[in-house]
């Protein structure tokens, strides 16, 4: 049943590329059409392995890919996400470490963290 929904998506695409490429340029027509970007953002964030595909393509550019962290960070959920997947991995947790310590008021930062909790342990 599941394949053959998408093959219907994918018939229909065909068909709406065809009906709209007689009417002119379709990728014009995505980019103006607010109705038909929503269709192509609900079709790709409905299947994961489209979705992912085009992660991989926006996190390719370098442009696009200081947007999707932006936003990522901006998003409090999203954050906490990372931050959480980052924390319980600790070769990530070395690299983050080992990236903030290389500039100096940030190492300055670390060494103070680090003192902090070495007090809270002793008491």
């Amino acid at each position: 049943m599941r394949g053959s929904k998408w093959k219907l998506v994918a018939v229909g695409g065909l068909c709406l590329a065809l009906v709209t490429g007689c009417g002119g340029d379709m990728v014009k027509q995505a980019m103006t059409n607010p109705e038909m970007q929503g269709k192509v953002m609900e079709m790709i964030s409905g299947n994961s392995a489209m979705a992912g595909q085009m992660v991989d393509k926006l996190l390719a550019s370098d442009s696009t890919r200081t947007m999707i962290v932006e936003k990522l960070m901006a998003n409090g959920g999203a954050a906490q996400a990372v931050m959480t997947s980052v924390a319980q991995n600790s070769t990530m947790l070395d690299g983050v470490i080992s990236l903030a310590v290389q500039d100096s008021a940030m190492r300055g930062h670390v060494m103070t963290l680090l003192k902090g909790m070495q007090m809270a342990g002793a008491k």
